[in-house]
């Protein structure tokens, strides 16, 4: 990956800065689209990261990063779209959820997740080689099982739909395309055992063990450089939680 051009959005979340960091150590040119600027000072002070303060909500701070990227690299390598995360209001289900929050949750877990790609599209294309390109979109097992969170998990299953529609149009360019669905994953520096959220969910796996950042990092790595031969498939992550 020495040099490849990855954009990641979401990237300062507590999962994306593990997965920035792994990419940086690869020897990636890294852009970051995200509402907040990491604190991590290894991240921040590394001479192939920057940072482009975005809402990916708002299309036109997309296209506006997308003419500064366009500017100063000409093309990029990878996409990674990992930005997402559930509404408050909606953890009792359907009948907590407020309308604005139903709006919120799609807007920010798919249709930031269409307009990258498509923003982005001519970017992976401009390179003149025979390299495969790369997308990958951050999903959740809420999509596949029966998790609640509603709009959530609707939004969610809504990133299959969209890898799917595109995977055939996306080849004709050399571009692969594949979801990851996540199940729980503790962020590096939680404590899990005894913690009453974790235990809850942990009796369902069979393994008790969860994902964590790092592992996400490592399959995100493979999908991009390894195994090649992945494409339009949704790569389940969870240590069988969702079984």
């Amino acid at each position: 990956m020495k040099n490849s051009v990855v954009v990641i959005t979401g990237g300062n979340g507590g999962i994306g800065n593990i997965v920035v960091n792994k990419l940086l150590k690869e020897n990636s040119k890294v852009i970051v689209l995200d509402i907040n600027e990491t604190n991590n000072l290894e991240i921040k002070n590394h001479p192939n990261y920057e940072f482009l303060k975005t809402d990916v909500t708002d299309y036109k701070q997309i296209e506006k990063v997308h003419d500064i990227i366009k500017n100063k690299y000409q093309h990029i390598d990878y996409l990674i779209s990992m930005a997402g995360v559930n509404m408050k209001s909606e953890v009792g289900g359907l009948k907590s959820i407020t309308i604005e929050d139903i709006d919120k949750s799609i807007k920010l877990n798919l249709n930031s997740h269409i307009y990258l790609v498509k923003i982005m599209l001519d970017l992976l294309k401009i390179k003149n080689t025979d390299e495969m390109k790369s997308i990958i979109i951050i999903s959740s097992i809420n999509a596949i099982s029966t998790y609640g969170l509603p709009a959530y998990s609707a939004a969610k299953s809504g990133l299959y739909g969209f890898m799917h529609s595109v995977v055939n149009e996306l080849g004709e360019s050399n571009i692969r395309i594949n979801t990851i669905s996540l199940g729980t994953v503790p962020h590096m520096h939680q404590e899990v055992k005894g913690d009453e959220y974790f235990e809850n969910y942990i009796k369902d796996i069979p393994i008790k063990k969860f994902v964590r950042p790092t592992d996400v990092a490592d399959t995100i790595y493979a999908l991009l450089e390894i195994t090649k031969c992945i494409n339009g498939q949704n790569i389940i992550l969870d240590m069988g939680q969702s079984l």
